[in-house]
């Protein structure tokens, strides 16, 4: 369950980050690729622009909430618990930046409930081992190797 809690609340971040993101970037206008300029002063907006720093601020939050995520389950259970945030930035678009959220987008985001939901139901949520025996494995055959080889 917190695990759940945890990816509920990065994928919270991480929607709400993109959100604020796509806000300022809105508003700021298009960026050329092409002219070097452009991404100096990409680089920093991210210091001069409140909402592009905020963002960058609520990405890093779900970042880390993530890893503590994945520090307690499986990849294969965290990921799709994180798929959340396109729910949260459906709403998000429709209801802060007006976007016009069509009908084949709610369907789409009514697919990834169905998706996220069949990851839920799953009771187990980590590998027995915590998937580390190959790795372990592995690392311990390493070690053994450069002990018979010894100094060159």
């Amino acid at each position: 369950m917190k695990t759940m809690v945890i990816a509920f609340l990065a994928a919270l971040s991480a929607a709400v980050g993109e959100t604020l993101l796509s806000f300022a970037m809105k508003r700021s206008g298009e960026v050329n690729v092409t002219e070097s300029s452009h991404w100096v002063n990409l680089f920093l907006s991210v210091v001069r622009n409140p909402y592009i720093f905020a963002g960058v601020l609520f990405l890093a939050v779900y970042f880390f909430l993530y890893l503590v995520a994945l520090s307690w389950a499986d990849l294969s259970f965290v990921l799709p618990l994180t798929a959340v945030s396109y729910i949260f930035a459906a709403f998000l678009a429709k209801f802060f930046l007006n976007e016009d959220v069509t009908w084949l987008r709610w369907v789409g985001t009514l697919v990834i409930i169905a998706g996220i939901t069949l990851v839920a139901l799953d009771g187990k949520q980590r590998t027995a081992d915590g998937g580390r025996h190959d790795m372990q494995r592995e690392s311990g055959a390493a070690e053994g190797r450069n002990r018979q080889e010894g100094p060159l």
